[in-house]
């Protein structure tokens, strides 16, 4: 499990995305982005599964988090909840992002 979980939204819609090691990813492979509606990166990981015979989950539970919340606050999300033991400064520097996305 991951060690805190950020809310981000969209004015629309709230998701959560968790920020760290995906334990998720390291025992079900590509599922964790087919629940998460992650369509690019399931089908990413599904054929790199195939081809690594499953090695490739191994590496990809080390990322994907970070992949996830990067790709949602690219898409226009906006953070709406730190969690307690997560900054701004720190989510920063793990997503290697100089200026997170803000609300108007």
């Amino acid at each position: 499990m991951a060690y805190a979980t950020v809310t981000v939204t969209n004015g629309i819609e709230i998701k959560r995305a968790p920020v760290g090691y995906s334990w998720t990813v390291l025992f079900w492979g590509f599922c964790p982005p087919l629940f998460r509606q992650d369509w690019l990166m399931a089908g990413v990981m599904f054929l790199l599964g195939v081809f690594t015979y499953g090695i490739s989950s191994i590496v990809l539970s080390f990322i994907y988090n970070k992949m996830y919340l990067k790709g949602l606050l690219l898409k226009g999300y906006t953070i709406d909840h730190y969690p307690a033991g997560v900054s701004e400064d720190s989510l920063k520097n793990y997503l290697g992002m100089v200026a997170l996305p803000t609300r108007n």
